[in-house]
């Protein structure tokens, strides 16, 4: 794909945007968030991701959840001529389109809430440039921006991801807020602790020629796509202190010492830990392995 076709893409997006965030319930995160507002445009983006921001039983929030996405797509059908609006409701998602462009709006039914208070953001000055645009959204603050990046980050390995740490290490400190928000979606995570921040390392040449090119006039080779994977592991196997190592720890085992992080409210920990009993249960001989093998390797850190 060339920068002209990804352009389409945003200029749908950019359209589209001011009619999802008449919606309060939801705030912007993800690589939109990233490149088109706390950055200066450094690679196009073409999907959104929301996160859902009030705490309540599951049942009600994917009710409300669908309301918004359902107002949401009577509001944009009313406005926009020639844009079709396709709400899928057991998957959380919006696929909008246009006969040049196709956008996907999609809400994480898991992890739902935030521990820090959302932000006000308007879009950067290249974007207002560049596609004659200005308006503001609400976005994650920079923990729950830069936190959940990371996860994704070592999960995918995806190359958008990683350009996007790539700016992230040239730009911001690995701050305590940064770290509070990776461990927060760390352990918020389906994949064991153990697989997070030890990963195995994908060859993505092909998500790199693919899904990458031409979403961004950088300079970001496939070498720098790889350098950048190992700075990020490396920064945060060094950020992680004796207090943390005890809490993921305790996490895995099923047994986590809130005192230290207050996350015990989210759905997506509780979730987690519910994962955790039940393997504990079922299969006790496979959770004692995970446990071992992410002490083991905490300890060479």
């Amino acid at each position: 794909m060339n920068y002209s076709f990804y352009k389409k893409q945003v200029e749908l997006l950019l359209l589209i945007l001011p009619y999802i965030f008449k919606e309060k319930c939801f705030a912007l995160h993800g690589g939109t968030a990233i490149n088109l507002f706390q950055y200066n445009l450094p690679r196009l983006s073409i999907d959104i991701d929301l996160t859902y921001l009030l705490i309540n039983d599951r049942e009600t929030a994917l009710k409300s959840i669908n309301e918004a996405l359902f107002s949401i797509k009577i509001n944009i059908t009313k406005a926009l001529r020639g844009i079709i609006v396709q709400h899928n409701d057991k998957e959380l998602k919006l696929n909008i389109s246009t006969k040049q462009a196709n956008v996907k709006v999609e809400v994480n039914p898991i992890k739902r809430g935030c521990f820090l208070n959302p932000v006000s953001k308007i879009l950067c000055v290249k974007a207002q440039e560049e596609f004659d645009s200005f308006f503001d959204v609400q976005m994650v603050e920079i923990g729950h921006l830069f936190g959940g990046k990371i996860c994704a980050a070592l999960d995918r390995q995806h190359p958008r991801d990683l350009f996007d740490i790539h700016n992230m290490l040239k730009t911001e400190n690995f701050s305590e807020v940064i770290k509070t928000g990776f461990l927060f979606y760390l352990v918020s995570s389906n994949r064991p602790i153990v697989e997070m921040l030890f990963p195995h390392l994908k060859d993505q040449h092909n998500a790199f020629e693919n899904q990458f090119i031409g979403m961004t006039e950088e300079l970001f080779t496939y070498n720098d796509f790889e350098s950048t994977r190992s700075s990020l592991i490396k920064i945060i196997h060094n950020s992680l202190n004796e207090k943390d190592k005890d809490f993921l720890m305790q996490l895995e085992s099923g047994e986590p010492n809130w005192d230290i992080y207050n996350f015990q409210n989210f759905p997506a920990i509780k979730w987690k830990l519910q994962n955790i009993e039940v393997l504990r249960d079922k299969n006790p001989s496979k959770h004692r392995k995970l446990i071992d093998k992410l002490k083991l390797q905490l300890e060479n850190i």
